[in-house]
């Protein structure tokens, strides 16, 4: 039998709220009891797995998804790295699946994308100060302070700094 002491189904309770249902009203939706969404919702219940799966329809989630946020949360630290280059200093930090590039960079500085760098990752600039220019697979994107953009880290990508600027470069699963 499965140890689910590492996992905390409170989280229910959260989920409930934010879609504004009471637990009769959940428990109606998924097919449980009101007293097994009580149990579950106060850090008692050992769920099933069909009782996961119920839940997991109303809540539009995958049951692998509800499983993975009832996982006792353990915090991470983050491997910090800096370097500069040519008009450029980086706080890199890096966790599994999650990087944080944070970049000053002179006015004039181009930087080009490094596929080294890369994975199948979602990348995501959002400019702190300054301006920057970034052109992504040819299309061109004027960034101000308060603007960020997502796009595919592995499509080619480069960066041209208009007014010296701080802005983070967030890579992500």
């Amino acid at each position: 039998m499965t140890n689910l002491s590492r996992f905390d189904f409170s989280v229910v309770r959260t989920l409930r709220m934010k879609r504004g249902l009471t637990a009769d009203q959940l428990a109606k939706k998924a097919g449980l009891t009101r007293a097994t969404i009580m149990k579950i919702e106060g850090g008692y219940g050992n769920p099933t797995l069909d009782t996961i799966e119920s839940l997991s329809r109303v809540f539009n989630l995958s049951s692998s998804e509800l499983i993975r946020l009832a996982e006792v949360a353990q915090c991470e630290q983050g491997t910090l790295n800096t370097f500069k280059k040519e008009g450029i200093n980086v706080s890199h930090t890096w966790f599994p699946d999650f990087e944080i590039y944070h970049v000053r960079a002179k006015k004039g500085v181009r930087k080009i994308w490094e596929p080294e760098r890369h994975e199948n990752t979602a990348e995501v600039c959002m400019v702190l100060s300054g301006k920057i220019e970034v052109t992504i697979a040819g299309q061109v994107y004027d960034l101000e302070p308060n603007r960020a953009i997502r796009f595919k880290a592995l499509q080619e990508h480069r960066f041209n700094i208009l007014e010296a600027a701080e802005f983070l470069l967030i890579h992500h699963k």
